[in-house]
């Protein structure tokens, strides 16, 4: 039954289905299947290697439906303190050629070459550019920045052969005030990079990244905005505000320019600095340069000697010294400081001043720069003190961080000088400083004892109107009591007043400073050069309130009056003065009578720089520099009135001031009448007149040059 069953099931699928396949279709069915399998299989392979390496037939054909174009953004902006602009970006018509198109190169070329007045052999090299695969390029650059000039010069370049030259408009850096504040801006090369100046200091932030579109395009090429494929915006092009003001910038050079050329000298320097934040007013040098046309220019005078130049300052170093000594208390205004007449020899040279000066309280010896005077006081510090406070006043480092080739400065440690160091350093000799450690250490007297760092960028913004940089100040350090702060402006402006820096004197704000004059090194580096001097004034105003520092520095003038006062002081003079007029700051009048006697119009003298000090040895102490006092009077009048002959009108005005004597003076030269007669009791004097003529022995410096007539 069960196979009778089996049997019609089978009876039943034959019925349905037909007799079971032959050997024959069933192989045939095999390789069917097989053929799918491996039809499947070829396929996955197929869209693997299209996946790893594309067919380039395709992408090739696709790239030529896509353009892509650089988005150009102009370099950030740089503006001075009111807004002022400064440097910005300026689109100038560049040529552009297509070597595929260009029939005839030789041709085009030479009429290239004489419309720009440009080698001939440059403009064929570009015309016939290849690749590297030896096709002609279709896009070559072949000369930048052309000015009306050059493009009338041109004509109708289109008209030279359909698509073979065109003009393109690109940005070139320009600086639409010219030559002012060059060094301080430096300038962008052709590659667009910030070289000098602030240009390369923050070129990370006015350097603009172009950005990038990718889109399909029509058949000529032109980007189809609506079919976008990528997009990325430009970055960078951050804007600079500075602390620069360009009035001011403008009376600094303007001034040293003057005084160059009064001078007859090769060059000069110049700082204005806000004394209590640090901040750069101006800052100049001469010769100066067009940063449009720096190509033009002779590369030393690109560079900012301000930052970059070392020198001797000469006597108005003595500033560190004398704050130092009032600072621990060696020494008060009134101290009576024996200037040796002169001369003197405590370390194995003989050291002189330009007045031969006696018994003098230390004020007057400061005021008329006694070297004497100085290297006395120097040796009551000694080296220890001596050279931790010029360090304290930040001489040997850098001054601030926003001067891209700033000098250090160059101040040996004390193991390394010589026996002539204590009588070189207190008067600025053995020492090389930069105009803004100068600024720096007279700041510290003008704002209060503190120590500030100059700078001249005080924020830059970005192009959505973000701060993306702000000036972050320092912690103030103090190095300097109130007390001696004060005392040293009093001293500073005795020296603009009965010293050697009456040509700074400025009768509506009341100034104080130092001048200063070294002899500057032989070429050769072996010892000072007799004939090169470095003059130099350094000071602050106005005296109630001081706002403004100064520094001045005129190198190697070619004139006989070759001082710090001489030359520098009146530059000092016109620009603080009217920077502060500027600046709307209240006046601080001079009123006093002999004050204002400082502005008759006499020559100036100042102090001389004197010894060549070519040998070194170690430093050997002085036995002794004593401070003497004046003998007492063995009577009881009291002191007298002493002998003034042979004193020219500012040492006698000076000594008479001291002794609290009015006087009375007639003629011009030195000292050869007095009335009341020497040795009169000061009680007795009411009037000192004195009468002045050229009988008098003439005072000499330390080169032996007589000292002008006063």
């Amino acid at each position: 039954m069960t196979h009778s069953g089996h049997w019609q099931d089978n009876n039943d699928y034959e019925a349905l289905y037909g007799p079971p396949p032959a050997e024959e279709q069933k192989s045939r069915m095999r390789l069917v299947r097989g053929a799918f399998v491996l039809a499947f299989i070829a396929i996955v392979l197929r869209l693997l290697q299209l996946q790893i390496e594309p067919d380039t037939r395709f992408s090739e054909e696709d790239i030529r439906h896509i353009g892509r174009v650089a988005i150009h953004q102009a370099r950030g902006d740089i503006y001075d303190r009111a807004g002022n602009l400064l440097a910005t970006d300026q689109s100038l018509p560049t040529l552009y050629a297509n070597p595929s198109r260009i029939n005839d190169p030789r041709r085009k070329a030479r009429r290239i070459s004489q419309a720009l007045d440009i080698d001939e052999e440059r403009i064929y090299a570009r015309l016939t550019r290849r690749n590297q695969a030896g096709q002609k390029l279709r896009g070559v650059r072949v000369h930048p920045w052309l000015d009306q000039n050059q493009v009338e010069a041109l004509g109708d370049v289109e008209a030279w052969g359909r698509g073979s030259l065109w003009f393109r408009d690109e940005p070139i850096r320009f600086y639409p005030q010219g030559s002012l504040a060059s060094h301080v801006l430096g300038f962008v090369n052709h590659e667009g990079d910030g070289a000098e100046g602030i240009e390369a200091r923050y070129n990370s932030l006015l350097h603009v990244t172009p950005g990038v579109r990718v889109s399909r395009v029509d058949a000529r090429r032109t980007l189809l905005a609506s079919l976008t494929l990528e997009e990325r915006a430009p970055e960078g092009g951050d804007s600079l505000e500075l602390t620069l003001d360009v009035n001011i910038q403008h009376l600094l050079e303007h001034h040293l320019a003057e005084a160059v050329e009064k001078a007859e000298a090769t060059r000069a320097m110049g700082m204005v600095m806000d004394a209590h934040t640090g901040a750069v007013l101006a800052m100049a040098g001469v010769p100066s340069y067009n940063p449009n046309q720096f190509t033009k220019t002779d590369p030393e005078n690109r560079r900012n000697r301000v930052v970059g130049d070392m020198f001797e300052p000469g006597s108005v170093f003595k500033l560190v010294t004398a704050a130092a000594a009032l600072e621990h208390g060696f020494v008060t205004p009134e101290m009576e400081i024996d200037c040796e007449d002169g001369s003197f020899n405590p370390y194995g040279h003989r050291i002189r001043d330009f007045y031969s000066l006696g018994v003098e309280p230390f004020w007057n010896a400061y005021a008329q720069s006694s070297n004497v005077a100085i290297i006395k006081i120097a040796a009551m510090l000694g080296p220890e003190l001596l050279e931790t406070w010029i360090e304290r006043f930040g001489f040997g480092q850098r001054a601030g961080r926003d001067f891209p080739g700033e000098a250090n400065g160059a101040f040996r440690p004390k193991e390394q000088w010589s026996r002539y160091s204590m009588g070189s350093l207190p008067m600025g000799q053995e020492i090389a400083v930069t105009v803004p450690q100068l600024a720096r250490a007279f700041a510290v007297i003008a704002n209060g004892g503190y120590l500030v760092e100059p700078y001249v960028v005080e924020r830059a913004i970005s192009r959505d109107g973000e701060t993306s940089y702000q000036r972050q100040a320092p912690p103030p350090q103090r190095i300097l009591s109130a007390q001696t702060v004060e005392t040293m402006r009093y001293l500073s402006h005795l020296v603009v007043t009965e010293g050697t820096g009456r040509r700074a004197n400025i009768k509506d704000y009341r100034a104080g400073g130092k001048t200063g004059t070294a002899q500057m090194a032989r070429l050769d580096g072996r010892g000072y050069d007799p004939d090169r001097y470095t003059a130099v004034f350094a000071g602050f105003a106005p005296i109630r309130d001081p706002q403004l520092v100064a520094v001045i520095v005129v190198q190697e003038p070619g004139i006989r009056e070759r001082w710090g006062g001489f030359i520098c002081g009146p530059v000092f003079k016109e620009v603080v003065r009217d920077a502060l007029i500027l600046l709307n700051t209240p006046p601080d009048p001079v009123e006093q009578p002999l004050e204002l006697a400082a502005f008759d119009d006499e020559p100036e003298e100042a102090e001389l720089p004197r010894y060549d000090n070519s040998e070194d040895f170690l430093f050997e102490p002085l036995d002794s520099l004593e401070l003497i006092e004046l003998e007492e009077d063995l009577m009881t009048v009291g002191p007298r009135l002493p002998d003034l002959t042979g004193k020219t009108k500012r040492q006698a005005r000076a000594r008479l001031v001291s002794l609290g004597v009015k006087s009375a003076m007639q003629g011009a030269g030195w000292v050869v009448e007095q009335d009341p007669a020497p040795g009169t009791p000061l009680s007795e004097v009411r009037v000192c007149r004195l009468q002045f003529g050229s009988q008098a022995d003439e005072p000499k410096s330390q080169d032996d040059e007589t000292e002008p007539a006063a």
